[in-house]
């Protein structure tokens, strides 16, 4: 049975390998970004491969509230039930910087974009037999340590490898609260590090730095494995709350196992969007 997927930043990288497999599957795809014709080039791809497939392009902005509630009602209007939601949209940013409702970016985008985007389309989720919810992380979460303080402070964080850190430690640690708040549902929330794969979200690292990482860097595809996995597998959807790396649940940094931080970190997500 063909079922109905959104994938955020899906146009190039990990994102594009699973919208590129779960279309071919007979799965009715939609990638989301802020590129709309790099995105629609994206499904142009896939679809010279799979004249059948069927996947669409929109544009989706998580810098931004106002055209993320947008989305989120052209989406339900569009696609009322949602099977698989996948928050896979990632940046890197050489030193930090402030999106323009303040927030520090990759924090701004990768945690508190995505949550509010979950938010709002959570009802669509709910509407499946059983949902399943997939966020990338990352390995890097190790490296991160929640400050809230710095969520508004950009410059607060003297190697923007910290910024980033945080955000994919948030990751972690909303999936984990979201699986909590979905117990007494049928919907699985887990997460996964895809590995440290070639894509665009190393663009901004300084020269030495991305030769080095060129050395040990694995493929798109083989990056989107687990993701693919975690969004078919019988396995996958008998977890919910898992941080998986090649197929198997992980262990996390310690602040990604507190539940008490979880929950408080979600409860000032819900309050930077309140004022926001």
């Amino acid at each position: 049975m063909s079922r109905h997927v959104l994938i955020t930043g899906a146009n190039s990288g990990i994102g594009l390998e699973m919208a590129r497999a779960l279309a071919h599957q007979g799965d009715h795809v939609i990638i989301a970004s802020r590129d709309l014709a790099k995105s629609q080039a994206a499904v142009n791809d896939v679809c010279a491969n799979q004249p059948q497939a069927h996947i669409e392009a929109m544009t989706l902005d998580l810098a931004r509230f106002d055209d993320i509630d947008r989305f989120a009602d052209e989406l339900l209007a569009r696609m009322p039930t949602i099977d698989v939601l996948i928050l896979n949209a990632g940046l890197y940013t050489n030193g930090t910087r402030a999106l323009d409702n303040g927030l520090e970016a990759m924090i701004g985008i990768m945690h508190v974009g995505h949550f509010r985007l979950t938010d709002k389309l959570l009802e669509g989720v709910r509407r499946s037999d059983a949902g399943r919810i997939i966020v990338t992380a990352s390995v890097a979460h190790r490296v991160g340590k929640i400050r809230t303080q710095t969520f508004k402070k950009p410059s607060a964080h003297w190697l923007a490898l910290f910024a980033y850190g945080q955000a994919k430690l948030a990751n972690i640690m909303f999936t984990r609260e979201l699986a909590r708040r979905l117990a007494d549902t049928p919907i699985t929330v887990n997460c996964f590090h895809p590995g440290a794969v070639a894509t665009g979200i190393w663009a901004e690292l300084p020269g030495p730095i991305a030769r080095l990482m060129g050395r040990i860097l694995v493929t798109p595809k083989q990056g989107a494995d687990t993701g693919i996995w975690l969004a078919n597998s019988d396995e996958g959807a008998k977890v919910s709350g898992g941080y998986f790396i090649n197929r198997k649940v992980r262990a996390t940094a310690d602040q990604a196992r507190d539940t008490d931080s979880a929950s408080k970190l979600w409860e000032y997500t819900e309050s930077l969007m309140n004022r926001s």
